[in-house]
């Protein structure tokens, strides 16, 4: 066992032979999206396609009920997705609400994914967008409704994908790029503009903007030639031409003659063909790299993560990484994150099915699962601490002297890898590897409890009871049945969760602090219920358990529990006493999210008692707690209990206020607490 570090990262834990794992405060929106990437310098030709597109675009007005519509048709690789870039850019002033992006396709987002991240860019925070894929609809339809928007949506595979991301404002525009016809848009009155591959006269100057010293103009035969071998397509083209920039002393016919060895009738076979030419010439560890990247799972990947499966050291694969990009091979996002066009993931795919055994493809896949179930844990930690329950010890993975990186940073670190750790989690129990599987949905448990994204939960807590199920791990089982229990508990389907608890407890007979925790978990479902004494009764059993066990941070917890049951029952005093001896018991055990729920639950009791000045001073404390732990969920919560407050005391602006801060974070979360919230309020 060791620790050592490559590369260069802000924070960064490391644990055996994992690699490292970057953790970092999420970035603060702008408040004009520019989300479209920016157009390619060597763009060329498409004069009247782009005038037709920009025609198009100008039509949009108040005045019309939806916006234009504009369609890219062509095939893969023929230039759609630098047409919607260059277009946008070029109508950029003309909407001065800013620009919106999403790409689909089989590498791409998933509708309710892009309007999470559209909303954020329209200055929603990230951790009040809500996981519904209804409420993400409407709240942006409002946000749109008066907007002046260019939305860019590339590699749509179906009319729905379009319609899900309409802005609801006819002075917006979209614009489309698909691979083939989306007829319900067109029936819709949707604008067909078709793309055919460059003529060899635009695909010379293509070629020549891209390797502009002198070779290509010097060579108008053979460069002709290669554009004809590339099928004139600007994808094609420019691999080739990033090719013969990379190498001066070669001539365009010698790669000419390079290329028509190879017979090749297809797009996709004339596009292997022309990439075939530049992995053959990358050096061996760019081209390892390359097929690695081909059996990677999630839409996009890591420096980081691609050093831990092949064991390099961070800073060599990056100019690996670089290296790639510069051969136009693959794309780097804003954070500094990698992405392949699915194209040349497929024909990465394949060299690595044809040169790598079976092995060592899984061998790679098996240490990405490794990287990101280390991530997860640390973040897990960072977050939560060493105490709370965990089936899977994190000093497996974790030095008793690792240093974690803070609970903000662990959480912002869930929110940029969750996308690939519901793939990953569904490519390892494809492969069989169900022990890490349940492991990392553990893992990622303190992110779910946070933040509260049910959906994403949900599916993932299904597939890890699955996993745990399979794998004969009955305390693993029993673990995940609860924490889906929760999930199940937020989403108000109180029936499941109850079989969920009786399962678990069945699961975890002769493991007493297993047990505890699914009294935990009972106890909290009777008290979302009203049923206070049942709740009292499973709280007690399970504070005896860790009292027993000398367990702090459980002993704090279900303190707290056993006060809000008595405030239920009406028991106010006895609440308060309980509840601060829970805060004190938290403090102690250094457990910052229960120190701050029992200052919330103090608070209720306060108000029960009429004591607004009291309440109002421990719920700021409570709020301003959560906030620096990033506990969306006390926040809500903290927020409900000061809006109910203030309409007591007759402040209806301060209540609508927390009221509406409340529901929005419900909301983010899927919660149906967020429509009963106003309701109840009244806002």
């Amino acid at each position: 066992m060791h620790n050592a570090l490559s590369g260069s990262a802000g924070q960064v834990v490391q644990a055996r032979d994992i690699g490292s794992v970057t953790f970092a405060e999420a970035a603060i929106p702008t408040v004009v999206p520019a989300l479209v990437p920016a157009a390619p310098a060597t763009f060329v030709d498409r004069d009247l396609q782009l005038e037709k597109v920009l025609s198009e675009a100008r039509s949009a007005s108040t005045e019309r009920g939806r916006p234009p519509v504009i369609v890219l048709r062509g095939m893969p690789g023929v230039g759609k997705t630098a047409l919607l870039r260059r277009a946008a850019a070029k109508l950029g002033t003309r909407f001065p609400d800013g620009t919106l992006h999403a790409a689909f396709g089989a590498e791409g987002t998933s509708p309710a994914e892009a309007l999470g991240r559209l909303l954020f860019a329209l200055g929603v925070p990230e951790k009040l967008v809500p996981a519904d894929f209804a409420r993400r609809q409407d709240l942006y339809r409002s946000l749109t409704a008066s907007k002046g928007l260019v939305a860019v949506f590339d590699d749509v595979t179906s009319a729905a994908q379009v319609e899900a991301l309409r802005p609801n404002s006819g002075a917006s525009v979209v614009l489309v790029a698909a691979n083939s016809a989306l007829d319900e848009l067109y029936a819709d009155g949707a604008v067909d503009v078709r793309l055919d591959p460059l003529p060899p006269e635009h695909g010379v100057e293509l070629l020549g903007r891209i390797c502009p010293d002198g070779r290509i103009s010097a060579e108008g035969a053979a460069a002709a030639e290669l554009v004809e071998l590339c099928d004139g397509l600007p994808l094609a083209l420019q691999v080739v031409g990033a090719r013969l920039a990379s190498r001066p002393q070669r001539t365009v016919q010698w790669l000419v003659d390079e290329l028509a060895e190879t017979n090749a009738d297809t797009v996709n076979e004339k596009l292997a063909r022309v990439v075939d030419t530049v992995y053959t010439d990358l050096p061996d560890e760019a081209r390892t790299v390359y097929r690695v990247l081909g059996v990677l799972v999630g839409p996009h990947c890591s420096a980081e993560l691609v050093a831990a499966m092949i064991g390099r050291p961070v800073a060599r694969v990056r100019k690996d990484l670089e290296q790639l990009y510069a051969c136009a091979l693959i794309d780097e996002k804003a954070d500094g994150t990698y992405t392949m066009h699915r194209m040349v993931r497929t024909h990465a795919l394949g060299r690595a099915e044809a040169e790598d055994s079976e092995a060592d493809r899984t061998g790679w896949l098996s240490r990405a699962v490794d990287w990101w179930l280390f991530g997860a844990t640390a973040a897990d930690v960072a977050i939560t601490g060493r105490q709370r329950l965990r089936i899977a010890d994190p000093a497996r993975l974790l030095s008793a002297d690792a240093k974690t990186p803070g609970a903000l940073a662990g959480l912002a670190w869930f929110e940029r890898e969750l996308s690939n750790i519901l793939a990953v989690l569904d490519a390892a129990a494809a492969r069989g590897w169900h022990e890490r599987v349940w492991q990392l949905f553990e893992a990622s448990f303190a992110y779910f409890d946070a933040r509260r994204p049910l959906a994403s939960w949900y599916r993932a807590a299904n597939v890890a009871v699955e996993s745990a199920g399979i794998a004969g791990n009955v305390a693993a089982e029993a673990r995940c049945r609860c924490l889906r229990a929760k999930a199940l508990q937020e989403l108000e389907r109180y029936p499941q969760a109850a079989a969920d608890l009786d399962r678990a407890r069945e699961l975890a007979s002769g493991d007493e602090w297993l047990l505890a925790s699914t009294y935990d978990f009972t106890g909290n479902l009777a008290l979302r219920e009203g049923r206070f004494d049942d709740a009292l009764g499973w709280f007690r059993r399970a504070l005896e358990i860790n009292i027993a066990l000398e367990h702090g941070r459980g002993t704090a917890m279900q303190t707290l529990f056993v006060g809000r049951a008595l405030a239920g029952l009406g028991r106010n005093e006895e609440a308060r006493e309980t509840l601060e001896r829970a805060r004190a018991l938290a403090v102690a055990a250094e457990a910052e999210s229960v120190a701050a729920k029992a200052l919330l639950a103090t608070a209720a009791v306060c108000l029960a008692q009429g004591e607004f000045d009291q309440a109002d001073l421990v719920l700021e404390r409570a709020a301003s707690s959560a906030k620096d732990v990033g506990q969306s969920a006390i926040e809500a919560e903290a927020a409900t209990l000061r809006a109910s407050a203030a309409r007591k005391r007759g402040r209806a602006e301060e209540a609508d206020r927390h009221a509406r801060f409340a529901a929005e974070v419900y909301e983010r979360m899927g919660s149906p607490r967020a429509g009963q919230v106003l309701a109840w309020l009244g806002v």
